[in-house]
């Protein structure tokens, strides 16, 4: 027997053997990619786990020979192919693959992944799907937009503004003469407003690159609420807002980051302030656990829309309307505290209800772990 035909068979009887399959899904399962065939009968012969994990369904959907419609069906009910029936979606998806309609495009899932996925027909009418989590650029890319966007108009309009102060000031006209010491106090005012959107650009950029500072130290959380509260007294006056504190009837201590804490606690209370009504109160509320302490901002404002609610703490997350009191922020402000309280190993969520209020949480551990 001519010795490449015995290779021929040999490589054939691999090819067949438990082995050879078994060998490409651990290939496979070391992409990136996700990746998922059908045969000519739409049932899943082949699947990676990356292709699980990104679309986050589970294990038990994806088996050799099961069919693909619970799956595309899972998707809809979850609202991954967007608004609509679930049932006519799941039915338009699946005409679309019986078809083995080629097509690609991007999709953000219910869980605030972007997926780019491509249906690729093969030969003998199989047909493949490739999904690529594209979050990372999409979101870098969209904060280089926002970036340069705010930029543009939060460091415009101060500058506009101290600089025609400035110059009414420098040219010694009369009228300038007489207003100066409103130009001095408009200028002032409009600095703090740039030195506060550069230090949030910068504490963002700190605490999101993943290289935080922050000093653990015991502290007695009442006595910290205080000092918040304190602090921002003057501001919700200003806005004729009351600020309260309920303390429980034992002193609470934590290990944290007083300064850090206390930014955040200033970032919720002027908030609170700046988007409640005029004569309103804001309370701030500590409550201890058996394992962690919650602090609550709670008032008794406009609310907020659901879809705010959804991308609150995203970089330059703001409403498209401004404060009862005509302010707006730099959108910052949330996403660095969501920063804050995670680097703590804690949580913060928030409850709203438009014409209603809102109600901020901070869950905290008592104590740092080793590695904190």
């Amino acid at each position: 027997m001519p010795e490449h035909g015995r290779a021929d068979r040999a490589n054939a009887r691999d090819a067949a053997s438990p082995v050879f399959p078994s060998l490409v899904r651990l290939l496979l399962d070391q992409l990136d990619e996700g990746v998922l065939l059908l045969d000519r009968d739409d049932r899943i012969r082949l699947w990676n786990r990356a292709y699980h994990e990104m679309l986050d369904i589970p294990r038990e959907m994806f088996v050799d020979g099961g069919v693909i419609a619970p799956l595309i069906r899972h998707l809809a009910e979850r609202g991954d192919y967007g608004p609509g029936d679930p049932a006519a979606l799941a039915d338009g998806i699946a005409a679309a693959v019986r078809a083995r309609t080629a097509a690609q495009g991007e999709r953000q899932m219910a869980n605030g992944s972007i997926i780019a996925a491509q249906w690729i027909p093969l030969d003998g009418g199989w047909f493949l799907f490739r999904l690529r989590d594209v979050t990372g650029e999409r979101n870098a890319s969209r904060f280089k937009d926002e970036l340069i966007a705010t930029v543009s108009h939060e460091l415009r309009t101060p500058l506009t503004v101290i600089s025609g102060a400035l110059a009414l000031l420098r040219a010694g006209t009369a009228a300038g003469e007489a207003h100066s010491g409103e130009l001095i106090e408009v200028a002032h005012k409009n600095s703090e407003r740039l030195a506060r959107l550069v230090n949030d650009l910068l504490d963002i950029d700190k605490l999101q690159s993943g290289a935080p500072d922050f000093r653990f130290e015991p502290n007695e959380m009442g006595v910290l609420l205080t000092a918040a509260v304190e602090q921002n007294r003057p501001y919700a006056d200003g806005l004729g807002i009351a600020l309260a504190l309920e303390l429980p009837d034992r002193p609470v201590t934590a290990e944290v980051d007083r300064d850090r804490l206390l930014q955040v606690m200033s970032n919720l209370l002027s908030n609170a302030a700046k988007f409640s009504v005029v004569g309103s109160r804001v309370r701030v509320r500590l409550t201890p656990g058996t394992a962690d302490l919650r602090i609550s901002v709670i008032d008794k404002g406009r609310g907020m829309s659901e879809e705010f609610r959804r991308r609150l703490f995203t970089r330059f997350a703001q409403e498209n309307r401004s404060s009862e009191h005509g302010q707006i922020g730099t959108g910052l402000g949330l996403a660095i505290c969501k920063s804050i309280v995670e680097g703590h190993g804690g949580q913060i969520h928030v409850d709203t209800q438009e014409g209603v209020g809102t109600i901020f949480h901070v869950d905290l551990p008592f104590r740092q772990s080793p590695a904190g």
